[in-house]
């Protein structure tokens, strides 16, 4: 059944992208398949480690710093800026975990973000700070609200999240970041999903940290993640994070002491994750190549697509459909319709899957599937709930 005759206005090499051999998957908001270069890589790693071990190494460090290079160019930042980590998670964390907190400091949360952007600042919360919850208005976060306790002053940090996981509301970075410099507070931002998808730029959004998996719309592998530190707020984080990998000379193995390392390597305190971190270099080269602003654009013209055909059929469109706030996740719902129940027999009746959040229907494509997919999607929808 699958793959369909693809509309291909992008020109991509469709080998890239094997699953739609298998399937729709419309939750790449959720866990992306991997591109097929990123597999490769995976496959080319175990290949070299079972037949090579570590008389390769220069190789995968050379592959490695490629990738860091790549993921300075999507945030807009320098290489000496990136660090690799496991996860969105351990890159807020280290921001929760290594601020020196004092009583009085205010983080600013929304109220409604994803447990990775909320569990880091509870680190914080314990350590002396106090937690201000952006409270969300219809799905949205309205920056008057920001700009009014940041006035009341004693803002510490404001945590963002590019794009809320289940409304898909996308939030305006820059408008953020300069509400934030104007007050003196850090910005940190949970970026997970929407690089990859939008431009971000950190020094046009005045970021000072940001954090973000590959498992999404990077279409890299899990664990395999990025953080974003400006240079100049390195040493705002404690270096008692900072393991024998994050040291100067870390490959003199007789040197104890040795200093963190000047760049955010400082932050890759062990032992890296090689294969994943150039199995997510291989998908980065992809986007980049594309051009991020031509995903976006195509994202939402899919996007459209499902908002406007859900609109006739009935359906509340619960995600933005204003293109300044609205993200690559499209989430409906309908009286009667339970998203659970309809997302399984959408995936055992047509090999289509969706997922629910918090109520909703979420279906989030990516730029390299076709409007004739989401025809069908849109089809088995209307089949199955009449």
């Amino acid at each position: 059944m699958f793959p369909f005759p693809h509309s291909n206005p992008l020109k991509l090499d469709l080998s890239q992208f094997p699953s739609r051999e298998n399937l729709i998957y419309c939750n790449h908001a959720g866990t992306a398949p991997l591109t097929r270069a990123a597999a490769d890589m995976l496959r080319t790693f175990a290949g070299e480690a079972s037949g090579h071990a570590s008389s390769v190494y220069d190789r995968w460090t050379h592959r490695m710093e490629e990738t860091r290079a790549a993921a300075a160019r999507l945030v807009g930042g320098d290489k000496t800026e990136i660090a690799f980590t496991k996860s969105t998670t351990a890159g807020l964390n280290l921001v929760g975990m290594g601020l020196d907190w004092k009583p009085g400091d205010v983080v600013v949360v929304e109220e409604k973000t994803f447990p990775a952007n909320w569990y880091a600042w509870k680190i914080a919360e314990k350590r002396g700070a106090t937690l201000w919850f952006w409270p969300e208005r219809g799905g949205r976060y309205v920056l008057a609200d920001l700009e009014a306790r940041l006035k009341q002053g004693g803002v510490r940090l404001v945590a963002a999240t590019s794009a809320n996981f289940a409304t898909g509301f996308r939030a305006d970075l820059e408008a953020i970041g300069n509400l934030c410099a104007a007050h003196g507070a850090l910005h940190c931002v949970d970026a997970i999903q929407t690089l990859g998808v939008f431009p971000i730029d950190v020094r046009k959004c005045k970021i000072d940290f940001l954090s973000a998996d590959s498992h999404k719309w990077l279409m890299g592998p899990e664990g395999a993640a990025i953080f974003y530190c400006a240079k100049e707020k390195l040493g705002l984080i404690d270096d008692a994070l900072v393991g024998w990998y994050g040291r100067e000379a870390f490959w003199n193995y007789d040197q104890l002491g040795a200093p963190p390392d000047r760049t955010a390597r400082r932050f890759e305190e062990g032992a890296p994750n090689v294969c994943g971190v150039m199995a997510m270099g291989e998908s980065l080269r992809i986007l980049l190549d594309v051009g991020v602003e031509r995903i976006g654009a195509r994202n939402r013209e899919l996007c459209r697509i499902l908002e406007t055909e859900f609109a006739a059929q009935g359906w509340t469109v619960v995600s933005p459909r204003d293109e300044k706030w609205a993200s690559s996740i499209v989430s409906v719902c309908k009286d009667g319709v339970d998203p659970v129940k309809l997302a399984a027999d959408l995936w055992k009746e047509s090999k289509v899957w969706v997922v629910s959040r918090r109520g909703y229907l979420r279906i989030s494509p990516h730029f390299y599937q076709s409007e004739e997919d989401l025809r069908f999607l849109l089809d088995r929808i209307k089949r199955i709930t009449g």
